[in-house]
This record gives C-alpha cells, structure tokens and sequence, in this order.
C-alpha cells in the first residue's frame, strides 16, 4: 500500500469510526444553532435551555439523556406554541426546527422526540342568575400566558380549541360601576371538554385582584 493509498483508507476509517456524539454535535451546529440565531430574546432563552441538553449528547449519548432532552424540547415547544403573543413567523421557525430535529433522530433508529401538540375542542356556557350571559370573557390560561379567549354568545356558550394540559379557565365581564363578574375554574383537557359556570353574584375589582395574585386580566378578545 502507497502513502497516498494509507491516506485515503485513513480518512475513510474515520469517517466510519463517527459515533452518535460526533453526529448530534454536526447536527447542533449545522441546524439547531442556525435556527436558534433568527429567534428574538424572549424566545431564544427558552431554546438555549434545550440547547443544553443537546450539547450534553456530543459528550454523553445515553438514553437517559436523550429522554430528558426531548422531554425539555416537547416542553418549550409547546409553552411556544401556544402562547398568542409570540408571532407566527417566530413559531413558524420554531415548528420547522422541532420538524428538522425529530427527522434527524429518528433517521439514526430514535423515537420522535418532540411529542406533537393534539387540540381539542373546549365548550363552555356561562349562566349568571340562571340565565345565559352573553359577551362574557371567557380565557384560558397556562402558565400566565392566554392560549385562547373568545366571548360568549346571545346563549352564553363559546367554543375554543386547546391543546392537551391543565389550565386555568376564567370568565369575565363589567356590569357597573364597581361590580364584576369573575370566576375561575382549573380544568384538563381533554378530560373537561364541556364547562359550566353558574354564576351568582358579582364581584369587585379588588375582589378579583386578590384571587388571581397579580396575574394579569385580558378583558377583550385579541
């Protein structure tokens, strides 16, 4: 065998001596970073959590490991995902990243390791004094971000689509000066798929403020 020919079989053996780590390592830095530079702030440090994840793989790929990483991105993405005030172009590269990823490990023989987002049909009337409320708020919140809201109709009913998970689901309405109508309910969905608020006496601002600790209060459909 020539020098050139050791050469060339040299570099052929470590291209076939290339691991899992090596390969998670490309696909960090050829894809996943890509992506992670068009993001803004706000969206970027909730990536750079996973990205840490990822970066432990190109020193230890272990199935415990992979498990906590796609565990971490199934999180985020979702809390993305359905948050309203993050733009569509934003989740749009957002979507494209989790497509890309969940294509690249399950061409190296893992399982999908972003879980997709199931939505489900949410329906909920609201009575007050027995009788249909219409143009009441109705929101649904996880983790003090809005998933959905919408108002209710002349038959105090509305219907949102919301992913799986546990939410905080709240009613709303001005009725005068100083009274409110306002009541919270923790739901599951898809476990509660129908909802019934029966409502019965007002409330007042500071009434509200103190049961919902701060949050803030979304009084108009956006």
């Amino acid at each position: 065998m020539t020098v050139e020919d050791w050469k060339t079989y040299r570099y052929a053996m470590a291209e076939i001596k290339k691991d899992m780590k090596d390969e998670v390592h490309e696909f960090l830095t050829k894809v996943f970073n890509v992506y992670m530079v068009k993001l803004p702030p706000n969206v970027f440090k909730h990536l750079d959590m996973v990205r840490d994840k990822l970066i432990t793989l190109t020193t230890r790929f272990t199935k415990d490991n992979f498990d906590e990483f796609c565990e971490s991105f199934s999180k985020v993405y979702r809390l993305i995902i359905v948050d309203k005030e993050i733009p569509e172009d934003v989740k749009g590269f957002v979507r494209e990243l989790a497509e890309k990823t969940k294509e690249f490990f399950t061409s190296k023989g893992m399982h999908s390791c972003v879980r997709e987002i199931k939505y489900n049909l949410l329906r909920v009337k609201v009575l007050y004094n027995s009788s249909p409320l219409k143009d009441a708020m109705v929101a649904v919140e996880t983790e003090g971000k809005v998933v959905a809201s919408v108002k209710t109709d002349e038959n105090g009913t509305c219907a949102l689509e919301v992913p799986e998970g546990k939410y905080s689901l709240y009613v709303y309405k001005f009725v005068k000066d100083g009274e409110y109508i306002y009541e919270e309910k923790t739901i599951t969905v898809p476990i509660d798929s129908e909802v019934l608020f029966d409502i019965k006496e007002t409330k007042s601002a500071a009434d509200i403020a103190r049961e919902r600790g701060g949050r803030p209060l979304i009084k108009e459909v956006s």
